[in-house]
């Protein structure tokens, strides 16, 4: 048997065309649509991303406009044998998630079709959207919906990978809120997946990424929205009023109290961020957020309250304002490293974790280059019991009762020689956070897959059941296993290594 498929494998590598032959295809099938390396706008489609760690070279750039275009790029690709990578936001930093030297790059720009349902029960988006885009296109109506928490996030990526949001507490993961997805499969097909159609299909799409098929559209559940409250609240980390021991301990037991009390106020989130910059400058910044558009609420008294306070932003304002503000904290244009952590809502586990982290980061001799920051999520065991409503999803948090948090390092630089060293930093941040967890029995094995190191495997994460359950879905609708093997980009079913 082995030597059959290795037969195949070797007749497929020998029969695999070269990028210039794949191009020249799309190009004479899909002209208005295709971008080659001589094109205006081919470096700027190259090069838009979030990270320059993504920057690639691909031979050519397709940005189909509709299911259609996608479909017959799809059947082409598969027909030749030709790699590719799909891009939405381009937020991932991960070398070839979202692009690819040589090979194809399927840039979803184009696939930014909005429309708001007749009952407003829900909002269609292309996956090439940005969700401060699809935010703000929607405000004049007095909609919203569950998206990302920073504006040029792509609603493709998110709507795939689970999705955190402002809105977790009360309606859980993104992933829980999509009613319906638009899906382009191996076969060039186009299908929808939902409830009552490709059931399984809509189930792993939830949290499955980038195995089953290219999405290029999804209805989300909508509501009435008029504005909320929010913004963030920056804390010196060391004086005047505290020190930095102070402000470590004092932070800590106040976000995990918030936690453990978030099912009372499920409009109100927090999100932690630590930032050391280069310049010797530590800062923490307190995202704080009321979707029910209350002021001040009580259950953010007690961060509103804390010391060595430098600005406050909280005011009334718009889903998309917002967006944009937290997206000023992790600007374009950087060199990124992403990972990720999950540990039990826990006082003790947090601040060793800060302790082991803080280790790491005075480890490196290039502190003057590089802005290291450290965020913490919360996840509260209430948002789990939103997904069985819709189908449930394969993030494999069903049965979780404790309230968690996600420990999520995302640092930056500038200079390239400095990415091995970077990398290195990361997985002494990944040991650091485990060992934290698994001192005081807080340890998950959940893996947020979009923020999660490129060396981790958040898949397996989810469970043997849902990682059996996941390729069991593949199988049928990609029988080949084009999005396994041409797009060799994200996180891969058939590269998951489970124990």
């Amino acid at each position: 048997m082995k030597s059959v498929v290795f037969a195949l494998l070797a007749a497929f590598a020998r029969a695999a065309p070269s990028t210039g032959e794949c191009c020249q295809s799309l190009a004479a099938v899909l002209p208005s649509i295709y971008h080659g390396p001589s094109a205006a706008d081919y470096e700027e489609l190259v090069t838009s991303r979030w990270s320059t760690t993504s920057m690639q070279h691909p031979g050519c750039v397709v940005t189909p406009c509709s299911a259609r275009d996608m479909s017959v790029i799809v059947n082409l690709l598969a027909t030749r044998q030709c790699q590719f990578a799909v891009k939405s936001g381009g937020h991932n930093p991960n070398p070839g998630f979202n692009n690819i030297d040589k090979g194809v790059s399927i840039d979803l720009r184009s696939l930014n079709s909005t429309s708001l349902a007749r009952d407003r029960s829900y909002v269609s988006l292309g996956t090439g959207l940005s969700w401060g885009r699809a935010y703000a296109a929607f405000e004049k109506d007095k909609i919203a919906f569950t998206g990302g928490i920073c504006e040029d996030v792509g609603v493709g990526g998110l709507a795939v990978g689970g999705g955190q949001s402002l809105f977790q507490a009360g309606m859980g993961w993104v992933v829980d809120n999509v009613i319906d997805y638009e899906v382009v499969l191996a076969s060039g097909k186009i299908v929808h997946a939902n409830q009552k159609n490709n059931s399984d299909l809509y189930k792993a799409l939830k949290g499955g990424s980038t195995n089953f098929g290219i999405v290029t559209k999804v209805d989300l559940a909508a509501f009435d929205f008029d504005g909320m409250w929010g913004g963030q609240v920056f804390l010196a980390l060391e004086g005047p009023q505290a020190d930095r021991d102070r402000m470590i301990e004092t932070i800590s037991n106040t976000t995990v109290d918030f936690v453990a009390d978030n099912h009372s106020d499920v409009d109100s989130g927090i999100q932690i961020v630590a930032t050391y910059l280069r310049n010797g400058t530590k800062v923490v910044d307190i995202a704080m957020s009321n979707t029910a558009n209350v002021a001040n609420p009580p259950a953010l008294q007690p961060f509103l309250k804390l010391p060595n306070q430098i600005a406050n932003t909280n005011r009334h304002a718009s889903l998309a304002e917002l967006a944009h503000e937290t997206s000023l904290a992790i600007p374009r244009g950087f060199r990124y490293v992403t990972a990720s952590v999950t540990v039990t809502n826990d006082k003790e586990t947090l601040l060793d974790f800060w302790k082991a982290t803080d280790a790491v980061y005075d480890s490196l001799k290039v502190k003057d280059q590089i802005d290291w920051l450290v965020s913490v999520v919360p996840q509260p065991a209430l948002q789990e019991s939103w997904a069985e409503a819709r189908g449930g999803n394969v993030l494999g948090l069903q049965n979780v009762k404790e309230d968690q948090l996600v420990l999520w390092l995302v640092s930056r630089w500038n200079d390239a020689s400095l990415d091995s060293t970077m990398e290195n930093a990361r997985q002494q941040f990944i040991d650091a956070a485990v060992s934290a967890g698994k001192k005081h029995n807080t340890y998950s094995p959940f893996i947020y897959l979009n923020y999660a190191s490129p060396k981790q495997d958040p898949l397996c994460g989810y469970g043997a059941d849902n990682v059996a359950f996941m390729k069991k879905v593949a199988k049928k609708y990609d029988p080949t296993g084009v999005f396994q093997r041409l797009q060799p980009g994200g996180f891969k079913l058939n590269h998951a290594q489970c124990a």
